[in-house]
């Protein structure tokens, strides 16, 4: 009878085991089989052919070239680091409502796409630097979350980097977005408004950045 290694339990035979090499290698070979990095075309190949994955198994999609493991409840992508864009161009606006696109600045809207974490939450940072053309009156830079055309999360005063004053300042802050669906794509873009339409918001070298949790 076979026993099996103590750290990673494959099977070796015994000096008592019948002579049956093609047997003997088999069952090496099943054994490590699932434990190697498989190799699909997409995820759909994948759980074609992996039809009861085990926790810790790494699969890689040549389609979207990425790298999966399992949890041993899901398929999720190996952790690649935080997303980050930034835009250095100036740009200005008047809106009280949050816009995705500054007056006179290029590049926007400024955003970043990313996958959902098997923990199914991020941590978003936002900053710019940033001044009002009225003395009193407040600038905002946040940030909208969503799925496709669907906000899951809309750019809001409480989640905003804040300066008020004709003096530029850099300004940045972060929050955490959770309940996010586990695999699924999302684009983080950054938002700006002023506190009252008879103000300018001037808002340069932004950038926002979407850290696992």
């Amino acid at each position: 009878m076979s026993l099996l290694t103590s750290l990673g339990g494959l099977p070796y035979p015994q000096p008592s085991d019948a002579a049956n090499i093609p047997q003997h290698m088999q069952s090496l070979a099943e054994a490590v089989d699932g434990r190697t990095v498989l190799r699909f075309a997409d995820a759909a190949s994948r759980d074609a052919k992996v039809v009861a994955p085990v926790a810790g198994m790494l699969a890689f999609l040549t389609t979207p070239k990425q790298f999966t493991y399992y949890t041993g409840t899901v398929w999720a992508q190996l952790d690649t680091g935080p997303v980050h864009k930034a835009n250095t161009t100036t740009g200005t606006t008047t809106s009280t409502a949050y816009v995705e696109t500054l007056t006179g600045s290029t590049g926007d809207p400024t955003s970043v796409t990313f996958t959902a974490p098997p923990s199914g939450a991020v941590l978003i940072t936002v900053g710019a630097k940033v001044n009002s053309s009225v003395a009193t009156t407040a600038c905002y830079a946040s940030a909208n979350v969503k799925n496709g055309a669907t906000t899951v999360l809309a750019a809001a005063d409480a989640r905003a980097a804040v300066v008020t004053g004709t003096s530029a300042f850099s300004a940045s802050t972060q929050f955490q977005v959770t309940g996010l669906t586990v695999n699924t794509t999302y684009t983080a873009t950054l938002a700006y408004k002023s506190a009252v339409t008879t103000s300018t918001a001037t808002f340069t070298n932004r950038f926002i950045t979407v850290t696992n949790v």
